[in-house]
C-alpha cells in the first residue's frame, strides 16, 4: 500500500505519484475495465475532480505508468542492439531486465499480462508488448523479429526465458514463501539463462 504522507492541510505531499502508484494497485486488483476514478479518488481519499486535475482519465494514468516503464525498456534495448550476438548478451540482457522489473515496474508487467483483454486496443499496452517482442528477437538472435527466420523452438525458449523473469519479478509477497524476492530473480535467471544458452 501507498504510504501517503500528508501535510498540516492534509494534501499530499506528490498526490500525481500517489494516483499512479494506488491506480496500478486498483487496476492489479479489479482490472482495468474494471476500476473506476471514483474508486481509485475514494482509496486516496481526496475527490475525482483532484484525480482530473492531474489525470483527464484512466488511459492517460496507464499511458504515465507505461511510459516510465517503456523509457527504461527502450535503454535496454539500445544497449542490447549495440552488442555482438551471443550468449553473454543474451544472459545481460535478462540480468538488467530482471533488475528493471523490481519494483512498480513487475507490478505494471504483471497487471499488463493478467488483463490483456482489457487491455486490448490499449495504445500504452500494445508499447509495452511491442518492446517485449523486441527483446524476445533481441533473446532468439539479435535480431527484431523471434519468430521471423530462426527456429520456432528457439523463439519460443526466448519468450519462456521472459515468462520466468516476469513471474519471479511479479509474484505477490507471500508469507510462508521460502524464498525472498532475491532468491526467486535468481533462481529465475538460472532458468532463464539454460533456456536461452544455446
Amino acid at each position: 500500500m501507498v504510504d501517503r504522507r500528508t501535510t498540516r492541510r492534509g494534501a499530499s505531499t506528490d498526490t500525481r505519484a500517489d494516483i499512479r502508484s494506488v491506480a496500478l494497485e486498483l487496476f492489479g486488483e479489479r482490472g482495468y475495465e474494471r476500476a473506476s476514478l471514483r474508486e481509485l479518488a475514494e482509496r486516496l481519499r481526496i475527490t475525482k475532480a483532484a484525480v482530473y486535475h492531474h489525470f483527464a482519465t484512466k488511459e492517460d494514468i496507464l499511458a504515465s505508468l507505461a511510459e516510465e516503464f517503456t523509457g527504461a525498456l527502450d535503454e535496454l534495448l539500445a544497449w542490447g542492439r549495440s552488442r555482438p550476438v551471443g550468449p553473454d548478451t543474451r544472459r545481460e540482457l535478462l540480468r538488467r531486465y530482471a533488475e528493471l522489473l523490481d519494483g512498480r515496474h513487475g507490478r505494471l508487467v504483471r497487471f499488463l499480462d493478467a488483463d490483456r483483454a482489457g487491455l486490448r486496443g490499449m495504445p500504452a499496452a500494445a508499447g509495452v508488448h511491442r518492446r517485449l517482442e523486441e527483446l524476445a528477437g533481441l533473446l532468439t538472435s539479435g535480431g527484431t523479429s523471434p519468430f521471423g527466420h530462426v527456429d520456432p523452438a528457439v523463439a519460443l525458449r526466448a519468450r519462456l526465458s521472459l515468462a520466468a523473469v516476469h513471474t519471479a519479478a511479479t509474484d505477490p509477497t507471500d508469507p510462508g514463501d521460502p524464498l525472498s524476492p532475491a532468491d526467486r530473480r535468481d533462481a529465475a535467471l538460472t532458468v532463464a539463462w539454460e533456456l536461452t544458452a544455446s
